[in-house]
Parts: C-alpha cells; structure tokens; sequence
C-alpha cells in the first residue's frame, strides 16, 4: 500500500504535472485519451489476446474522437445572415 499510494501515485502526479508544463492541458489531455488504443496493441502483439469487434470499435471511436478534438475548425464569417468562409 505505501508503494502504491505514495511511490507510484506521486510519481504519476509529478509526470502529469510535468506534461502539462511542457505541452499544456488540452494536448496532454489528449495523449491521455489515446492509452487505451496503445493498450489495445500491446496486448495484441505481447500478449496474444484476440481483438473483438467491441475492442475494434472502441479503438475507432477513441481515434476519431481524438482527431475531431484536434482538428482546427474552419473560420466562418457570417455576414448578413451569409456564411462566408475565410481562408
């Protein structure tokens, strides 16, 4: 319990801490999001589990949230009820 709670807990504590610093909340947020899929391969490829429709999809939804996250929205002027987009 004392490695748990103080080593391993306040390890990840500063490591967070740490990344946050270096590339900010939201990125780091969402590098957070994409541990799941890295788990996902790695127990593929080490351990030999079976990859589900389930786990395949879960991996998909993870991925395209993650894109839509990051992706930059385009710039829309609205001018007299117009939408003009702007380059």
């Amino acid at each position: 319990m004392l490695y748990l709670g103080l080593g391993a807990s306040a390890l990840c504590f500063v490591t967070w801490n740490r990344a946050v610093g270096i590339l900010g909340a939201v990125k780091t947020s969402v590098y957070i999001y994409i541990v799941p899929v890295i788990s996902v391969a790695a127990s593929a490829l080490i351990l030999h589990e079976p990859i589900t429709w389930a786990t395949l999809a879960g991996t998909f939804l993870t991925l395209t949230g993650s894109y839509i996250s990051e992706r930059k929205p385009n710039k829309r002027m609205e001018k007299g009820g117009v939408r003009y987009e702007q380059s």
